[in-house]
């Protein structure tokens, strides 16, 4: 059931962001957002890896 939750939500997501796309590239704003998009991937790639290094570090440890 979960899983489900979880695939309707990221499809959601994901129509909302190609309309946000299609807007931007209609006003000439598609390289911004491509940038902003990319900057919020990043955050969540580097707040991914700090939670398994610490996850990693009080494995070993603890």
């Amino acid at each position: 059931m979960l899983n489900v939750f979880i695939l309707v939500v990221s499809s959601v997501a994901l129509a909302y962001l190609l309309v946000q796309l299609i807007k931007a590239g209609r006003q000439g704003r598609f390289l911004q957002t491509l940038r902003d998009l990319l900057i919020v991937f990043l955050a969540i790639l580097m707040t991914a890896v700090i939670f398994y290094i610490g996850y990693r570090f009080f494995r070993t440890f603890f």
